[in-house]
């Protein structure tokens, strides 16, 4: 069995804010649901379950007020739900990582004491249960608009029930940056010939500088099994992106 470590952890990601830099630790809580269905004249506990599930999650790090950092993410607490997602085996397309369709921040502590490096820890609510994704498209930069075609991803087996690609935006800049830049999950049948499967929405540099630069969408129908991203811009001059792509085949 494969073992894994801190310093394996390829990116996380929380709308277009970049935290791992700040990261020290990170707690992903499932707990299953029981309530307690003992009758009157029973002796014992009896427990029933719906099979409903509760994530709940934690991060604790170091206090960070960069531009795009953690304190930017949580210090106002926004109520705009985003997608979040981690990569806990490194940032290589083709591995695994893990996304939350839609969270909040509910929770923010900056802990300062004598002697120590300032600290902060944040919570979030969370709507859905995480997706196992594959990544795509590692969180690199892009300059010309392009795809990864030639250096494809495989699913294994695809499938016909459907899924969802999520897309983080953490950088959209140029020496006169784009108006906008799309991100478009491609597939193949073969891994020679691609079609566009669906485009993420055209996302601006202001996006990017409000932390909301990302995208969950589903899709329904077949995922075949080589998978592939895209980016095009619309206008700018020597364009930058900076982004990571995942997919989840549902079973």
């Amino acid at each position: 069995m494969p073992k894994y470590a801190s310093k394996d952890v390829g990116f996380h990601v929380l709308g277009s804010y970049s935290l791992l830099g700040s990261d020290s630790k990170f707690e992903d809580t499932v707990e299953l649901k029981l309530n307690e269905t003992p009758a009157l004249g029973e002796e014992d506990e009896s427990y029933w379950s719906s099979g409903a599930r509760k994530t709940t999650i934690e991060q604790e790090g170091w206090f960070d007020d960069d531009v795009g950092s953690s304190h930017e993410a949580f210090k106002e607490l926004s109520d705009v739900s985003l997608p979040m997602s981690i990569a806990p085996h490194g940032n290589v397309a083709g591995t695994r990582m893990d996304c939350y369709e839609s969270v909040d921040r509910v929770g923010y502590t900056v802990q300062l004491a004598v002697g120590d490096v300032h600290k902060a820890k944040g919570s979030y609510g969370c709507y859905f249960g995480k997706k196992p994704m594959t990544v795509v498209h590692e969180l690199v930069a892009e300059t010309t608009a392009g795809n990864t075609d030639a250096d494809d991803v495989q699913c294994p087996a695809g499938g016909s029930n459907g899924g969802a690609s999520v897309v983080h935006i953490v950088a959209l800049d140029g020496s006169t940056p784009p108006t906008n830049c799309t991100i478009t999950l491609r597939h193949s049948t073969d891994g020679t010939t691609y079609v566009d499967k669906h485009s993420h929405a055209a996302f601006t540099p202001t996006n990017v500088e409000d932390g909301i630069a990302s995208e969950y969408k589903t899709f329904t129908g077949t995922i075949n099994e080589y998978v592939s991203a895209a980016w095009a811009y619309s206008g700018g001059t020597s364009p930058t992106v900076t982004f990571v792509l995942g997919v989840y085949v549902a079973p």
